[in-house]
């Protein structure tokens, strides 16, 4: 008996030291065109191996936040069935961070950008009919999931961003009607006082004056993606719009600064702006 009580608690004691699988790096393996699937079945072994449903990174985001930034509505809807908390936030995060910054994973499904990018992929990597328009659903199919399992609509990240402004900004007008129907706040407004109206497109502002939004305030919200859509016009490297100042944005814009004199900061500066024709 004592012998094997010394074997059960050695067995106990590895099995403690084993560490436990990232169910976030297991997210991840659904990045590529076509690949969910790969995606769907790492989180399930994942979490089958003892992985945390509500594993945190090193900015605070979860495997959630992580599968909304990959723009993967089954992953999505997967973590949410095995009790993923839709209402966890991230930390106000470190710079360059696409899910830090004190996001929700409804923030981050609701600017989600990366299906647009699959669905344009689509004819050159020979999909099957019906990917891209699968891949294009997915914002839609996420809000909801989210939404339904608790998500809070209105909650906003560090700068005041709310999930409604996320949507109007990266165009997704299914998204923004189903956050209005679940009482998204038009009125809202940012650190800098603007409201979702300053964020949108010409498909989403329509939507949102229809739902009684305020007057803009006359300060873009959309100065990224509209720079984004400006540099790829003419050339530069910008394969993805994700309407976010980050590194990659700035590296491209010094390009553009240098090729037309200007000085290289890689800011959007007014001359810059100008120079790109972005109000």
């Amino acid at each position: 008996m004592i012998a094997r009580g010394i074997v059960c608690l050695t067995l106990a004691l590895l099995a403690q030291a084993q560490p436990r699988p990232s169910v976030i790096e297991a997210v991840h393996q659904g990045h590529a065109v076509g690949h969910e699937q790969d995606g769907v079945d790492a989180v399930r072994a994942a979490l089958a191996a003892g992985g945390d449903v509500n594993e945190r990174d090193i900015d605070g985001s979860t495997p959630l936040m992580h599968a909304a930034l990959e723009c993967r509505a089954e992953i999505v809807s997967l973590l949410l069935e095995r009790g993923a908390d839709a209402r966890l936030r991230s930390q106000s995060g470190r710079p360059g961070s696409f899910t830090g910054n004190g996001q929700t994973a409804l923030l981050v499904a609701s600017g989600c950008f990366m299906a647009r990018r699959r669905a344009e992929l689509a004819p050159e990597r020979h999909m099957p009919a019906g990917y891209a328009a699968y891949e294009l659903a997915a914002p839609l199919k996420m809000a909801r999931d989210l939404i339904a399992h608790g998500a809070e609509v209105n909650t906003a990240d560090a700068a005041g961003r709310t999930p409604l402004m996320m949507a109007a900004m990266q165009g997704w007008a299914d998204v923004v009607r189903e956050l209005i129907a679940a009482h998204a706040a038009v009125d809202a407004r940012d650190r800098e006082g603007r409201v979702a109206l300053d964020y949108a497109d010409e498909g989403t502002a329509a939507l949102l004056k229809q739902a009684g939004s305020p007057a803009p305030s006359g300060r873009s919200g959309r100065t990224a993606c509209d720079v984004e859509r400006a540099l790829a016009k003419l050339g530069y490297d910008t394969p993805i719009i994700d309407c976010d100042a980050g590194s990659m944005l700035r590296e491209a814009v010094r390009k553009f600064q240098k090729d037309r004199s200007l000085i290289p900061t890689g800011e959007l500066d007014a001359a810059t702006l100008q120079a790109l024709h972005v109000h």
